[in-house]
């Protein structure tokens, strides 16, 4: 893997932050995004991993 910046840290998470939103735009960004809450990554059943090309 190549690095454009050398002193990059690569941390595991432990917290996930939990954010509603309406649609994404055609520029793929989010529209109407608003944060829910911060929880425990222990609780992580309800998550949704959204990959981008």
């Amino acid at each position: 893997m190549s690095l454009k910046r050398k002193d990059a840290v690569f941390v595991e998470p432990v917290l996930i932050a939990e954010v509603k939103y309406c649609v994404w735009t055609d520029k793929e960004k989010l529209r109407h995004a608003s944060f829910k809450e911060i929880r425990e990554r222990a609780d992580d059943r309800r998550c949704l991993i959204i990959a981008l090309a």
